[in-house]
């Protein structure tokens, strides 16, 4: 990967936590706004469905001109590519294993209950069998987020120390998410001062400020 990363993205989307990994590996990378039309179907910029058929965000074009989708795999690769233990450990060590499953539990569990509280439109058809994935997806919400809660019990800012893992990443993106569920999870103390911690982070700074810099959380009283 020695040209430059073109990172497709959207504001507090799903390439929000690439768009992090990318700053804090040192990845030398643009990023391109994707527009979307009434139906959500991208039009801009021209060709985006070649890169990606789902017409989903993000879409990475690696250096090398490997095209990647998918915000875990993406993640993952930037945090690969890094080469730094707290990151995402090398190959062989216990901690590696350890962090990949926090990332797809994140990705295959906790990002499909905020999906289902805040989309339920997505899963069921009529007015009663959405308010039914709607509450379900919310009272998964509750029960998840103290399991997620505890892996920061042990005294460090992030999960495994000091500095941000790639799991650590995601989830920040992921508490964001949680805003218009009944109980946004940086209301939970752990997660809320979690939240603080990632979006003091450069490499959040930076990410937030080149889409935009939209607000991590909602202004106070609204």
């Amino acid at each position: 990967m020695t040209s430059v990363a073109q990172l497709f993205f959207l504001p507090g989307a799903g390439s929000f936590a690439p768009h992090v990994l990318l700053e804090e590996a040192g990845i030398a990378h643009e990023i391109h706004r994707v527009v979307r039309d009434e139906n959500s179907i991208p039009v801009e910029p021209a060709g985006y469905l070649a890169l990606n058929p789902s017409g989903r965000i993000p879409t990475i074009v690696w250096g090398d001109g490997t095209v990647q989708t998918e915000s875990a795999a993406i993640c993952l690769t930037a945090a690969e590519a890094a080469g730094r233990d707290s990151l995402l450990p090398a190959v062989g060590q216990a901690a590696r294993a350890e962090v990949i499953a926090r990332l797809v539990f994140l990705t295959n569990t906790v990002q499909v209950a905020v999906l289902r509280a805040r989309y339920p439109a997505r899963f069921a058809v009529g007015d009663d069998a959405q308010a039914a994935v709607s509450a379900h997806g919310n009272r998964e919400l509750e029960t998840l987020s103290q399991r997620v809660a505890a892996w920061y019990d042990g005294g460090h800012a992030f999960i495994r120390g000091d500095e941000p893992g790639v799991d650590d990443v995601f989830l920040g993106m992921l508490i964001r998410w949680t805003r218009l569920a009944e109980t946004p999870w940086w209301d939970t103390p752990a997660l809320g001062a979690f939240y603080d911690r990632f979006h003091a982070l450069p490499s959040v700074t930076h990410a937030r400020q080149h889409e935009g810099d939209f607000a991590p959380r909602p202004p106070a009283g609204e």
